[in-house]
């Protein structure tokens, strides 16, 4: 199964980070990973990275990702209508997250994340590494 990985995975705690590189390995080789990078003002993605930790170790962390095979899903019209409309039902989720959600539901897959708010989205499952 696919799973989709929150920009959460960028900001964890370095304990978790380094549990998580496993799974994150065998993503590319098995096909069944993408991943959300939020450019936006809230808690996650590389805005967040770069806010914390600099430029340099935002880019690292976003090309190791990429140079570890994972696929990025754009963000087309049709998969920004179905983010929208997901926001427009649960106005409480940062609308990052809501790409997120809509780009699991269009592909099958599994969000990893440990954020709550995803349990309200319908039809959604989620796993934490």
């Amino acid at each position: 199964m696919k799973e989709v990985l929150d920009s959460r995975f960028l900001i964890t705690s370095p304990k978790t980070r380094r549990r998580s590189r496993g799974p994150a390995r065998s993503w590319p080789r098995s096909g069944r990973g993408a991943a959300e990078f939020s450019h936006g003002r809230g808690r996650g993605g590389l805005n967040t990275v770069c806010q914390k930790a600099g430029h340099d170790e935002a880019r690292s962390r976003f090309r190791s990702l990429e140079h570890a095979g994972l696929e990025f899903v754009p963000l087309d019209p049709s998969l920004a209508r179905e983010a929208g409309l997901i926001k427009c039902a649960h106005r409480d989720i940062p609308t990052s997250d809501c790409i997120i959600a809509a780009t699991a539901l269009r592909l099958g897959a599994l969000v990893v994340s440990d954020d709550p708010h995803f349990s309200k989205i319908r039809g959604l499952r989620t796993t934490w590494i």
